[in-house]
C-alpha cells in the first residue's frame, strides 16, 4: 500500500507543477510494476487534475472513435430505451 500512496504523492506533485497527464501516464503509471487495479486508480487520480472541459473533449473523441469502429456490430433494440427517461 505504501508504494501506491507514494505514486499518488508523485502524481500530485507532478500535476501541480503543470506536467501533462500524457507524460504522467507514459512515464510513471504505465511502466510501473503495479497491478492493473492500482494503475487504474492512479490513472483516475491523475485524470482528476485535467480541466473538466478537456476531460469532456477527450471522452467525446474516444466515444466517436469507438462508435466508428463498432459500426459493423449490430445494435440491440433494447438500446433504444437509453434515450427515453423512465424506460427500462
Amino acid at each position: 500500500m505504501t508504494t501506491l500512496i507514494e505514486f499518488q504523492r508523485a502524481i500530485d506533485a507532478r500535476m501541480r507543477r503543470g506536467e501533462s497527464f500524457s507524460n504522467l501516464e507514459d512515464e510513471l503509471i504505465e511502466p510501473s510494476q503495479l497491478s492493473d487495479e492500482a494503475k487504474s486508480a492512479l490513472w483516475l487520480y491523475g485524470w482528476s487534475f485535467v480541466d473538466r472541459r478537456e476531460q469532456r473533449r477527450e471522452a467525446r473523441a474516444h466515444i466517436a472513435r469507438v462508435a466508428k469502429s463498432a459500426e459493423a456490430i449490430p445494435v440491440l433494440s433494447s438500446c433504444d430505451s437509453l434515450a427515453r427517461p423512465g424506460v427500462g
